[in-house]
């Protein structure tokens, strides 16, 4: 068998791409035209290596993304913008990601896997301690989330969108906050990082981690399981800490980093207080924190895998070891 994937020299998408090996699974890997690809090679392995093709094309041409396509049964789409304005997420986030599916659709492909966020889903309006799960909306306010949110609801309307036109078999993996031996737990879901200091939002929420090891594993399995095209999937490690418990563990490590606690009360205040000081000064100070995303970002909730561990047959056995 053989499949496209996209963001193979990510950090996610390398252990994705070494799982598929693992399976026997020939993969075609799209990278840009400037990509190193010496990284993604030595994480691999030679032994492997033989198993792997890389193709090197622009993701937002349509042309060339039928080309990457064919031959392939399934496309694992994982590259995606990370940083940036909201047009530079979305020329690299939204665009290709249409190009691919439409060319997936051309070629006849029998599935398409597409890595979207937790983030995307609209908790506002839910009680504290409720349990976010595959149930609960979207945000129907994206431009008022950051940019790399809002560029990922966006890139699930328009996959959803060609998957319902042009009946393209579906499946939409939606991780949490994603952590390994490359990228750190200090999430923005546990508070704000200004140089050395911590401005720690809350303390006592659930940060939705998912071990990036784990979070591979489930997106290989998204590929083959059984009845889940058409289904979005949430990828949550199981006992999620709080944000107090996950700076403990941090600092623990040996880690320095000074801390100033904002009470969960206090949160919505200095939301309040930044909208209206960012409005008097007609915007010259940005409103960085406002009502809408600090309840979707600090919001005390729980977090369900049931999905995951019931559809893909997941479980989130590997951990951090350093």
């Amino acid at each position: 068998m053989q499949v496209l994937l996209t963001g193979a020299t990510g950090f996610l998408g390398k252990r994705v791409l070494r799982g598929l090996l693992a399976d026997g699974v020939h993969v075609r890997c799209a990278v840009r035209d400037c990509s190193d690809i010496t990284a993604m090679r030595n994480f691999v392995g030679d032994e492997a290596w033989d198993r792997v093709e890389v193709v090197r094309m622009n993701l937002s041409s349509v042309a060339e993304c039928r080309e990457s396509v064919r031959d392939c049964e399934i496309v694992f789409h994982v590259a995606a913008g990370l940083s940036g304005c909201p047009s530079s997420l979305i020329m690299n986030t939204v665009v290709p990601t249409r190009s691919l599916l439409i060319a997936a659709s051309d070629v006849g492909v029998s599935r398409c896997v597409l890595i979207s966020s937790l983030g995307i889903y609209g908790p506002q309006s839910m009680r504290k301690n409720a349990v976010l799960d595959e149930q609960c909306p979207i945000d129907v306010q994206p431009p008022k989330r950051d940019a790399y949110t809002y560029s990922k609801i966006l890139q699930e309307e328009v996959a959803w969108q060609i998957s319902k036109e042009r009946g393209l078999p579906l499946v939409v993996i939606r991780p949490g906050v994603i952590y390994g031996d490359e990228r750190g737990i200090l999430s923005h879901r546990i508070g704000l990082l200004l140089g050395g200091w911590m401005l720690r939002m809350g303390g006592r929420q659930r940060i939705p981690f998912t071990y990036v090891e784990n979070c591979a594993a489930a997106i290989v399995r998204a590929g083959f399981a059984a009845d889940v095209v058409g289904e979005a999937i949430n990828v949550v490690d199981d006992n999620l800490p709080t944000g107090r418990e996950a700076l403990r563990r941090y600092r623990a490590a040996g880690n320095r980093l000074r801390v100033i606690g904002i009470p969960q009360f206090a949160i919505g205040w200095l939301a309040w207080f930044n909208e209206r000081y960012s409005a008097w000064s007609e915007e010259q100070i940005p409103a960085v924190l406002t009502r809408h995303r600090v309840q979707a970002m600090w919001r005390p909730l729980r977090y369900s895998n049931e999905k995951a561990k019931r559809l893909l047959g997941w479980s989130p056995d590997f951990v951090q070891t350093s």
